[in-house]
């Protein structure tokens, strides 16, 4: 069906997304919401420029590409957001050890199997997903509210002190378990007042939480390449992996519950999804940690989209499938099938570009110093904040940076920031959001 020459427009524009998502993975800082949101300000002023259909194979190919391709720069540059922090530990391990390639690779299989598998429960998500709707939806308060608190109890202390005594030991490991709380409800706060009194002008208004993150995640990244990336050293170009089959499945298995747990449930990244899974399935190999982490990584980011294409669902999730809410219209069982042959288009597209891509990046932060890369990129990011949101932006946005900063200077779980969303959606859900508001004073 995607194949029809009727539908050859399509598949052209997916392919284009595709090569587009290798451009905006690799320049640090942006999003790909960030960059749908913008490029959708062009789009709107010329309606007949494109069709839905083709907004939308656009947008399909940029996120199934985004999604695969952006482990390469996480890898080697840092991590762009909370989702991709989750991961950076293990990826900067390999990557020390001169395995970057390998762990890429490991990633790629992983996104690849969730993608198959995804297209494969298409037909099934058509029955059992109106049903699931339904039941959880009176429940999603208290659902967002155990995964919080799911997040917060798991934050162990990381002292190692051997001090005699009780008490020293006792502060050191509250230290660490102090900031994650404080990042928590900061953040939280910080999104209680960005919700209630929006300080972005009406134009860009669905690009109001852009400063929050740009503030949260990507200016501390910024800062910590430049003050901290060493040498990476000489790189191994991997021709074969050790993985069998079973190491597979379950890493597909337990990549795919977190990754669709987080595209289900609002608000919850693949962060937050990928941790609670990989405690659920007791998780021990690295092997199996990074190859799970590109299923659950991948099947949150495309599966969150895939949701709004199932007729008679009505399920909003994730950034990119409210930016395109506007332009839709009554989706059909033919175009969630082209919408699951694209995917599988887009993914084999995008991992076939996983290794020339991969090698690409290694040859060049061996020739270019990345330290003046991030320092051009924060110097050309607060003036691209100004145009987008205006002064309020910026005052946004240095306020989140400074809480952003905390999980860095005090290692911390980056995954606490989360607190800007989930905390206000879940007291919102809950019915005590304007109680809150009402104490301080924004109502």
């Amino acid at each position: 069906m995607v194949m029809h020459p009727a539908n050859l427009d399509l598949v052209y524009f997916c392919l284009l997304g595709v090569l587009a998502s290798g451009l905006v993975s690799f320049l640090p800082a942006l999003h790909i919401y960030n960059v749908l949101g913008i490029f959708l300000l062009f789009v709107l002023k010329f309606e007949h420029a494109m069709t839905y259909m083709q907004l939308s194979s656009l947008a399909i190919g940029m996120i199934v590409g985004y999604s695969i391709l952006n482990t390469v720069p996480s890898t080697y540059l840092g991590p762009g957001d909370e989702s991709m922090s989750y991961y950076v530990l293990p990826g900067a391990q390999w990557m020390g050890q001169g395995k970057g390639y390998e762990s890429i690779i490991l990633t790629g299989i992983g996104a690849l199997g969730g993608l198959i598998l995804l297209a494969a429960l298409a037909p099934v998500f058509l029955w059992i997903l109106p049903g699931l709707k339904v039941i959880t939806s009176p429940h999603m308060f208290w659902i967002l509210g155990a995964v919080i608190a799911y997040m917060i109890l798991s934050e162990w202390p990381k002292g190692v002190s051997q001090s005699r005594s009780t008490w020293a030991n006792f502060f050191e490991g509250w230290g660490f378990l102090a900031v994650g709380l404080a990042t928590f409800l900061l953040s939280g706060l910080l999104g209680f007042i960005v919700m209630a009194k929006t300080m972005v002008p009406l134009d860009f208004a669905f690009q109001s939480i852009t400063p929050v993150f740009v503030g949260l995640f990507a200016l501390p990244w910024l800062i910590t390449n430049i003050i901290n990336i060493g040498v990476i050293p000489k790189q191994h170009i991997a021709t074969t992996l050790d993985l069998d089959w079973d190491l597979f499945v379950r890493g597909i298995f337990s990549g795919f519950l977190g990754g669709f747990f987080a595209a289900f449930i609002p608000i919850v990244t693949a962060g937050v999804g990928g941790l609670m899974a990989g405690h659920a399935t007791a998780q021990r190999d690295t092997r199996l940690f990074v190859m799970s982490y590109g299923t659950c990584k991948t099947v949150y980011y495309v599966g969150s989209f895939f949701l709004f294409f199932i007729p008679g669902l009505s399920l909003t999730r994730g950034g990119l499938a409210w930016i395109l809410m506007p332009m839709a219209t009554t989706i059909t069982l033919q175009e969630y099938a082209i919408f699951v042959g694209l995917m599988l288009f887009a993914a084999g597209v995008s991992f076939l570009l996983l290794g020339p891509f991969t090698q690409l990046c290694i040859s060049l932060v061996e020739r270019v110093d990345y330290h003046k890369v991030s320092i051009v990129t924060m110097i050309g990011l607060i003036p691209m904040t100004y145009i987008y949101t205006g002064f309020g932006g910026l005052m946004i946005m240095t306020v989140a940076t400074g809480i952003g900063l905390l999980p860095v200077m005090f290692q911390a779980r980056r995954m606490n920031l989360m607190g800007v969303l989930l905390l206000p959606v879940c007291l919102n859900m809950a019915g005590y959001g304007n109680d809150v508001l009402r104490l301080l004073g924004l109502l």
